[in-house]
C-alpha cells in the first residue's frame, strides 16, 4: 500500500452533481489506447487531501451535496487500501460511488470488500473476448477479467463497457460477449458498445466504425441480450444526456472549463510535455 495515488485532475459535470476521479498509472498497454492517465502523471495525493479536494470543489460549484462520484483512470484498483479508504470516505459526501475498471484486479475477495464499503456500481471494460485477441491487444490475457465479470455479474450493477474495432473486435466476437453476459444471469447489467477512435488511437488498430455498423451490432448483439446499447461515452454522462464541456479542478485547486478538443490538447502539452 501506498499513502499516495498521482492524481492529474478531477472532473465536475455541467450537467448534475456528478464528479469523476482521474486515478492515473494502468496495468494494461492496449494499444489503441489515448488516455494519458495510462501513465503516472499528476500529482501524490493522499485519500485525505483527494476527498477534501472532491468537497470543497462540489460545494463551490453545486452548493449542496453530490449524486454521484466515478472512480476512473488509468486503473483504480491498482492500489487495493488505498481504494477502499477512498471508498469509504467518499461515501461520507455522495449518494453513489461507482468504479471503473478493466476488472483484471477485481478478485472475488477484493469485490466483496468494495461492496461491504459501500461501492454501488460497476464500469468494466471488456477489451475482448477471445484471449489471443485480448493478449494481442492489452498485452494480457482475459482469463482473470472473466473471471472476475463472471463472479460479479449476479452481484452488483454492472455496465460492461466494450469497443467495436472492426477486423478485430466486432461480428460475432460481440454478439458473443452478450450471450455470455446474458448466460451469467445478472441482477442489472448493461451492454454497452463505443465506436473506437482511430483519429486518437496511438496505433492504427482498426478503423472508426461507422454509426450504421455501431447500431446493427447493436442490435444484433440486442437479440442475444436486450440491455444492449449503442453509445459514445465521452459525450455520455451516467443517468443524464449528454455533455460536451467539463470543469477541470487540479490538485492545487485550479478550476476551468474544458471542452473536447482543448481537454485532449491541454492534456498532452500539461503531461507529455
Amino acid at each position: 500500500m501506498t499513502e499516495t495515488r498521482f492524481i492529474p485532475f478531477i472532473t465536475l459535470s455541467e450537467y448534475a452533481p456528478r464528479i469523476w476521479i482521474t486515478m492515473s498509472g494502468c496495468n494494461l498497454r492496449c494499444r489503441g489506447c489515448f488516455s494519458l492517465a495510462k501513465e503516472e502523471v499528476g500529482e501524490p495525493i493522499t485519500v485525505d487531501q483527494l476527498v477534501t479536494l472532491v468537497g470543497s470543489s462540489a460545494r463551490e460549484l453545486y452548493g449542496r451535496g453530490l449524486q454521484e462520484v466515478v472512480l476512473t483512470g488509468g486503473e483504480p484498483a491498482l492500489d487495493r487500501e488505498y481504494l477502499l479508504r477512498l471508498l469509504i470516505a467518499l461515501r461520507r459526501i455522495s449518494r453513489e460511488v461507482v468504479l471503473q475498471s478493466n476488472a483484471s484486479l477485481l478478485t472475488p475477495p477484493f469485490l466483496e470488500e468494495l461492496l461491504a464499503a459501500g461501492l454501488d456500481r460497476l464500469i468494466v471494460d471488456l477489451k475482448a473476448l477471445d484471449d489471443e485477441r485480448h493478449v494481442w491487444y492489452t498485452g494480457r490475457s482475459n482469463r482473470d477479467v472473466l473471471k472476475n465479470i463472471s463472479y460479479a455479474a449476479p452481484r452488483a450493477p454492472m455496465v460492461v463497457n466494450t469497443l467495436l474495432m472492426p477486423g478485430l473486435v466486432d461480428g460475432e466476437e460481440m454478439v458473443n460477449m452478450a450471450r455470455l453476459l446474458r448466460s451469467l444471469e445478472p441482477l442489472d447489467l448493461e451492454l454497452r458498445i463505443n465506436p473506437f477512435r482511430a483519429d486518437l488511437s496511438p496505433e492504427k488498430v482498426s478503423r472508426t466504425p461507422s454509426d450504421g455498423e455501431l447500431e446493427e451490432l447493436a442490435e444484433r448483439c440486442r437479440r442475444e441480450y436486450p440491455r444492449t446499447v449503442s453509445s459514445r461515452s465521452c459525450l455520455r454522462e451516467s443517468a443524464g444526456g449528454p455533455s460536451r464541456t467539463w470543469l477541470t479542478v487540479y490538485p492545487d485547486g485550479r478550476m476551468e472549463r474544458r471542452g473536447l478538443q482543448d481537454y485532449r490538447s491541454q492534456n498532452e502539452k500539461m503531461f507529455r510535455g
